[in-house]
């Protein structure tokens, strides 16, 4: 993890040289009123995290839907390329890799395709899609309204950071191909692979859950701040084994906190730890079988609401300024701490969280919804 020092001086750097190249470039080409877009060749930039990437497939899902004809390719990073692994709505997958060779390849194979638009996905200023955008030489480049909006062609409005959801904010992208984001069904997407399906399936059936409804517990979240704690996640599993006997309670965690896994279940007979996985979409296998999640972690909160799996998210929101990453289109309930410190939430407030969301899932079964 970065010095805070260190972190604000690469901040400082990163908005002066968008400041500069804002000085010396000016992105004016003007959108032809009869083009097909049909015809056309997208390339979304989305190199930073596996939670945006996720966020971001409604845009492809509705693209494709509105321009079935469309090519949609993605820019991705090292740490997010294999999230789209299975999507057959991607034509190329594009990785960035922080080599200058890497990059001048990359570039050069990107100037060949001759894309028609680039859509910049970012709704902060990064110097990195800045300087892509420049570097690409698409026809038109498209982007959120920011710091480096001189590099973009075509700009829409940047809506509220406070009250809007980050799937809404992006959806603006859609209104120079003449989508009305008020009329689509923003839905998260993502595709398993059959070979996933399969291991999820044969664990299942080897710890006695197929055919069992499943709590899953998803420990990891990327950082000791948001961790729950080792007592607190014993806690409530005490809590659902008491309470939810019907249900199966299953372990999810990244192979580097395997450790904390087996220190949380090593008293609880019934809980099942989830093998360790071999790749995100095994992972992701696991959480389309779940009935709900408790989980830290953003990632996986998308792949839930893909899966339309009810969630019980626990949140750090040290920036009161950007509306929380929660949920989309699925139900789910959300506890949040302002203190760096994800150990600060008790118990009963997570309990009472997933009682509430049990309930009124068992309420919509009733009614047939």
């Amino acid at each position: 993890m970065k010095d805070p020092i260190q972190k604000r001086i690469e901040l400082w750097f990163r908005r002066l040289l968008i400041q500069l190249l804002g000085r010396l470039f000016q992105r004016k080409n003007t959108l032809q009123s009869n083009i097909d877009f049909n015809t056309c060749k997208f390339l979304f930039i989305r190199q930073d995290r596996i939670g945006d990437v996720l966020i971001s497939t409604p845009l492809f899902g509705i693209l494709k839907k509105h321009y079935p004809r469309a090519i949609l390719d993605v820019l991705l990073s090292e740490r997010n390329h294999f999230v789209l692994e299975n999507d057959p709505l991607i034509h190329t997958r594009w990785m960035y890799r922080k080599k200058i060779g890497r990059i001048i390849s990359l570039i050069r194979a990107l100037r060949n395709e001759r894309y028609d638009f680039v859509i910049d996905l970012m709704d902060n200023p990064s110097t990195t899609s800045t300087v892509l955008c420049l570097l690409i030489n698409a026809k038109w480049n498209v982007g959120i309204d920011k710091d480096n909006r001189f590099v973009y062609d075509i700009i829409v409005p940047m809506l509220s950071r406070r009250e809007t959801h980050i799937i809404d904010r992006i959806a603006q992208l859609l209104i120079p191909f003449h989508i009305d984001p008020r009329g689509e069904n923003f839905s998260v997407r993502y595709s398993t692979s059959f070979e996933s399906e399969e291991f999820v399936n044969h664990f299942l059936r080897h710890n006695n859950m197929f055919s069992h409804p499943i709590i899953g517990i998803n420990i990891s979240a990327g950082s000791d701040v948001r961790f729950w704690g080792v007592e607190n996640f014993k806690g409530l599993l005490n809590h659902l084994r008491n309470m939810y006997p019907e249900y199966k309670s299953m372990l999810l965690y990244q192979p580097s906190d395997e450790r904390r896994a087996h220190m949380i279940a090593e008293s609880h007979q019934s809980v099942v730890l989830s093998p360790v996985t071999s790749s995100f979409d095994q992972f992701a296998a696991f959480v389309k079988r779940l009935s709900f999640l408790v989980t830290p972690d953003t990632a996986a909160v998308h792949l839930a609401s893909a899966f339309k799996v009810g969630t019980v998210v626990l949140y750090v929101q040290s920036n009161k300024a950007l509306c929380i990453w929660e949920p989309y289109g699925t139900d789910y309930e959300c506890i949040v701490t302002d203190a760096d410190d994800l150990s600060m939430i008790p118990v009963t407030q997570v309990q009472d969280a997933l009682e509430r969301l049990i309930r009124r899932s068992r309420k919509k079964a009733e009614i047939g919804v």
